[in-house]
Order: structure tokens, then sequence, then C-alpha cells
């Protein structure tokens, strides 16, 4: 199997400095924190959770807009998400660790992203003063994509037209992106984040534009894949959406390279249930995985999971699941950020 460049870094989320180095990503952890003002801004605002093809085709347009007229693409985002402050029962599993929003945004050639903390001060500023305040003031934006759903400003008042009039008042455009579909379906995040509960991690694919990964370490487990003579990586994952129980034909990264797999999500009915683990048996792999950081990249659901009478019977179906997942990973491209991103 050949290997595949993964671009970028695998480390946590708090290393914010080393990924603006290697992606010449400028990343500002609240805009008053800035010491000067930006060039020409041209801005984006958002969550941007799972940067679904939606999000990509607005994102290009700041990118291109702010290279056309010699000023820099800035995305203004959130952390925490909203509703874990405003409605935390209603807050979403997130399909992106901030990390990895951060390395796809500068994969897309964003020039700044501005994380600003959401707490409940913040929440309470009305939408005029967010406009006049952040965009105007703080930011002295050039000019403004958004998505046609956009909420903002205390209750999530502040509506796209609101956001038109006042930038026009304050001396700056904005343009508004039609959602994009694809098959007549519209994409959003929620719509990617139930496929891939479901389990439909193919299909949730193509709203993503790229397989849909995990984050995590590899850390020790029961050891009884090693005993059936399928060791696994155990990946105690940082990212919050996850795939169904089920077996899956998966690509694991790992030091710069992607390596075909077979991961199981579940609790492993067979030996009596317990705790959901993500357990990956790393197809010509020989090498040392424990508390390495890896990425799962989720290309298509085998099988549900299963309970069965023998060890004899697991490890059988084991050697057919092999089998099916080689078949269908010779049959995609190794993934990369790059390359799911184009």
């Amino acid at each position: 199997m050949p290997s595949s460049r993964v671009l970028l870094p695998l480390g946590t989320v708090e290393d914010h400095q080393k990924i603006a180095g290697l992606l010449d990503l400028e990343i500002i952890r609240h805009i008053e924190s800035r010491k000067g003002a930006i060039d020409k801004p041209v801005l984006t605002i958002g969550n941007f959770d799972g940067i679904h093809l939606g999000h990509q085709a607005l994102l290009r347009r700041v990118v291109e807009e702010a290279k056309s007229c010699e000023g820099r693409s800035v995305v203004l985002t959130f952390e925490p998400h909203p509703l874990k402050i405003l409605r935390p029962e209603r807050a979403p599993r997130l399909i992106l660790t901030l990390k990895d929003k951060m390395d796809l945004l500068g994969t897309l050639g964003v020039d700044v992203v501005v994380i600003q903390r959401f707490n409940a001060a913040f929440a309470t500023m009305e939408a005029r003063d967010f406009v006049t305040h952040y965009l105007a003031e703080l930011l002295r934006v050039h000019k403004v994509w958004i998505g046609k759903d956009l909420r903002f400003g205390k209750a999530r008042t502040g509506r796209v037209e609101d956001l038109v009039r006042w930038g026009g008042e304050a001396g700056f455009p904005v343009k508004v992106l039609e959602p994009i579909e694809v098959d007549g379906i519209r994409i959003s995040s929620s719509r990617v984040r139930n496929l891939i509960e479901e389990g439909a991690v193919q299909e949730a694919g193509t709203f993503l534009g790229r397989y849909h990964f995990i984050s995590g370490r590899v850390v020790p487990g029961q050891r009884r894949g090693r005993r059936l003579g399928f060791p696994t990586a155990n990946i105690a994952s940082r990212t919050e959406v996850l795939p169904s129980d089920g077996i899956y034909a998966t690509f694991l990264a790992v030091d710069e390279r992607a390596w075909p797999s077979v991961t199981s999500v579940g609790c492993n009915p067979t030996f009596g249930n317990g705790p959901r683990t993500i357990e990956s048996y790393v197809l010509d792999y020989s090498g040392d995985l424990y508390r390495r950081m890896v990425k799962l990249f989720f290309v298509k659901r085998i099988r549900s999971e299963e309970e069965f009478s023998s060890s004899e019977l697991l490890v059988s179906q084991i050697q057919k699941d092999v089998l099916d997942a080689r078949e269908i990973l010779n049959q995609v491209p190794l993934p990369t950020f790059h390359n799911a991103l184009c």
C-alpha cells in the first residue's frame, strides 16, 4: 500500500502556535488582544463545525475576494459553541476538534482566524453593537460574506438583512451566499452529524467533500485482539461525533502515512460487553502505536456489531472483514486534508 502525505500535524488542541507556524495561519484568541489592524479584512462568521461543502464554498469565496483586493481572509468563530453556554442541553456534539477545524481552515487558504470566547457576557451583546463594535471598530472589515441562515447578537435577534443594512451604514458591503445542495439535498452540519451517528459515513462524506475523521491518542486496551491474532490500536477519541457501533473500512494516519485498517466501534458483546471503544486493526503495519496521536478516517460501514458464540467464529468473521476492507479501500483515494478538500 503506497503512503500518503498527511499534510497537517497530529498534535494537541492547545498547540496553536505550532499550527500557525506550519500553516501560515494567524490565530487570534479574541480580537481585543491583537495589536495593529488587519489589512483589508474580508470576513465570514460562523461555527463552521465539520467544514462541509457549504462551508467550503463560503470560505473559498472569502479567500478569493481577499486575494483580489490584496487583503486578508478572516474567519470569526466562537469557542465554545454558543449553545454550550446558552442551551447546554441542546448543544451538539462537534464533528471537529478545535485544532482540526484550524487545520482545515488553514488548508483552505484562510489567512486569519479569530477565536472569540463565547461566554455569558458576550451573549448579552446586542446585535447592532456586535456589528458596530466588533466588525466596524475592532476588525475594520473591508467586506463580509455570510450564509443565508446567520443569526447573531443577544438572543440571536440579528438577521442577515440587519447585517446588510448596518454594514452599509458602517461602510462595508455584505454579500450572502445561497445554501449549497448535493443531489437536491441542502447541506448542514446537523445533517452530516446525524448521518455519521447513524453509521452512514460514506453518505456523510458526500456532504463533507472528504472522509469523516476522528483525532485521538492510542491507549492500552484489553489486548484481546492480539490474543486472537489481530492486534488493534485502541483510540481515545478527542472528536465528539462518532459513528454508531459497527465495523468500518478505515484509514489510520500516523507518522505522515495513511494505512488501511478495519475499525470496530462498540462494546465487544462477544466478551460480555464493556465500555464503548474504538479499536483499529491496521493492515500491513508492524510498529508500536501506543501513546501516539493518530487520525482515523472512516470510509464505509462494513457491518453491524455482532455477538459471537465462540472466539473461533469471531476470528473467522474478522478475517472476512479484513478482506472486505481491503477490497473497499483499494478502490478509494488515500486521505489527506489537501486532496479531501479539492
